[in-house]
């Protein structure tokens, strides 16, 4: 289909479309988002199909799909984003009735755990299911690539409006369009690095000061991973309380909680995790219908044993500064950690994840506490992250969903975290609390870390690579990049690569007759060791 315009990735999809590239295919599915949209009485199959198809006209993102080896306006490679004519939404259709067919969970399943091909794709599937030819529910799965919570908020009420209309027979009411995400796009192409610097000067001394791994004193071999769910109907008052007693959101009550919560299991007083951060209001184009958010460093410093309202305080104003420098290429926040494992020869791991999602007005379901364990997270456990904490915000409750590999948090650690973490903000429901960071660890209850193993200098074997692959190798990295001559002892962003080039490395090293994949290139590891696992054919 030919494309009516292009640009490039947006800066918030930059994260999302390295995240779903490092995982194998069948994978990828765990980066889908998937809902079942509540329908009117008396609406129809062609309701809903004239409904999407509409919104696929009015926002381009919804039949927008991506070039991973595009070329930008300086002639170098670089993902771009094609915005495709308008067309009708596909929409699959499956019936509860037994007739021969696929029953509709086999076909929603099918439909969600397909990867997305990004060269050929729109970015969202439709499954509506029938009884007895009637409707009876509507479900769609969204790539992550294109849509925040945010966008997908928006795109909820313009279908719960188009419905509604539909079925009430009256003119649909909507807001216009101000932008589209190529809107967003050129103007992200046109800001300079002197535009960019005061905020990548702010996520540089970040970096500068992140501890290597915060579970380094917790880490151990292991393959497996964990996921629970612990959801508490007091939790939302209890926070709400000290945020108002604060004067600040709750959200800055769960970055400390999170931070208190994180030091307590680590032993470390300087805590590093990243959290979801958006883009919107930074950019200016906080209405536009894409991803605009992407995980940002987080550090908290709890030496001295703060007490929980300074922890508190400080949360705050690392949430606001982190919004308001949030409008940077999240590849160059990423490359920027990428050259200070270089500077330290070792790697710098930051990669446990923190993010907030407000939920209201949808219920908990929960009137009372509820613990679960939930399916072994294998697909998201590939995915690079350490721990994936989602904090929950309903109309009536907050709920803590924690993954984490086993490498760094067991099953039983993965309770306690999440008990502990609850238990501490309830304590300071009481405005004659304020636990210092010791005294919440003894409330916590972790048992101290083991002693740290001693710090060493990360180096790659000292083996020469057969010198067909390394000269393949850095003439590829070269001539993607528009470098000169390249160091095959340098990793390949170290050597000045750009991570989001590297579809378009892979692909010319195809094209050379070697196959590479992407992740090791990701890596501090250097461009000679690269070469090892180049493989001919």
């Amino acid at each position: 289909m030919p494309e009516a315009k292009s640009a490039n990735l947006c800066w918030g999809q930059h994260h999302h479309l390295l995240r779903y590239l490092r995982v194998p295919e069948p994978s990828r599915y765990e980066a889908h988002i998937g809902t079942s949209y509540p329908l009117p009485a008396g609406c129809t199959v062609a309701a809903v199909r004239t409904a999407l198809t509409h919104l696929v006209r009015r926002h381009e993102v919804l039949r927008t799909v991506y070039d991973l080896t595009g070329t930008a306006a300086d002639g170098r490679a670089w993902p771009r984003q094609l915005v495709q004519p308008p067309a009708p939404q596909p929409v699959t259709e499956a019936t509860t009735e037994d007739d021969g067919t696929p029953a509709p969970v086999d076909v929603i399943a099918r439909l969600t755990r397909t990867p997305f091909d990004l060269a050929r794709d729109w970015p969202m599937r439709a499954c509506v299911v029938t009884t007895g030819g009637r409707l009876v529910r509507l479900h769609l799965v969204f790539n992550h690539l294109a849509f925040d919570d945010v966008a997908l908020d928006r795109l909820a009420a313009e279908l719960d409006e188009l419905l509604a209309a539909r079925t009430e027979g009256r003119p649909a009411v909507l807001g216009p369009v101000e932008h589209q995400p190529v809107d967003l796009a050129r103007f992200e192409e046109s800001r300079t690095e002197a535009d960019v610097e005061p905020a990548l000067r702010y996520w540089r001394d970040i970096v500068a000061n992140l501890p290597a791994d915060v579970f380094s004193a917790r880490r151990k071999a292991s393959e497996a991973a964990h996921s629970a769910s612990y959801t508490v109907p007091s939790l939302l008052s209890a926070a709400r309380a000290i945020a108002a007693r604060e004067h600040v959101w709750p959200s800055a009550v769960h970055l400390a909680a999170y931070a208190v919560t994180l030091a307590a299991y680590t032993g470390e007083t300087l805590v590093a995790h990243r959290m979801y951060t958006s883009q919107r209001d930074a950019s200016g184009f906080g209405d536009a219908v894409t991803c605009l958010s992407y995980p940002t460093p987080v550090l908290a410093d709890l030496d001295g044993d703060p007490r929980f309202s300074s922890v508190v305080k400080a949360s705050a104003a690392r949430v606001s500064q982190a919004m308001a420098n949030a409008h940077v290429p999240y590849d160059r926040v990423y490359e920027l950690i990428a050259a200070e494992s270089a500077r330290r020869g070792m790697p710098v791991r930051v990669v446990a994840e923190l993010n907030f999602l407000d939920h209201a007005p949808r219920s908990c379901r929960a009137k009372r506490d509820r613990y679960a364990v939930n399916a072994a997270p294998a697909d998201w456990a590939r995915a690079g992250s350490d721990s994936y904490l989602r904090v929950y915000e309903w109309a009536d409750g907050i709920t803590l969903a924690l993954q984490a590999l086993d490498a760094v948090l067991d099953a039983e650690a993965v309770e306690q975290f999440l008990r502990g973490y609850a238990r501490l903000v309830e304590a300071h429901r009481d405005p004659g609390t304020d636990l210092r960071v010791s005294e919440a660890a003894a409330l916590i209850g972790f048992a101290p870390p083991p002693p740290r193993p001693s710090a060493g200098v990360t180096t790659d074997l000292a083996e020469t690579a057969p010198a067909p692959a390394e000269r393949v190798l850095t003439d590829v990295v070269a001539e993607v990049n528009g470098l000169g001559e390249v160091d095959a002892a340098r990793s390949y962003i170290g050597a000045g690569g750009r991570v989001l080039r590297l579809p378009r490395v892979v692909a010319a090293l195809h094209e050379r007759g070697w196959s590479a994949e992407l992740v090791p290139f990701t890596t501090a590891r250097s461009l000679s060791a690269l070469a090892h696992e180049l493989v001919r054919g």
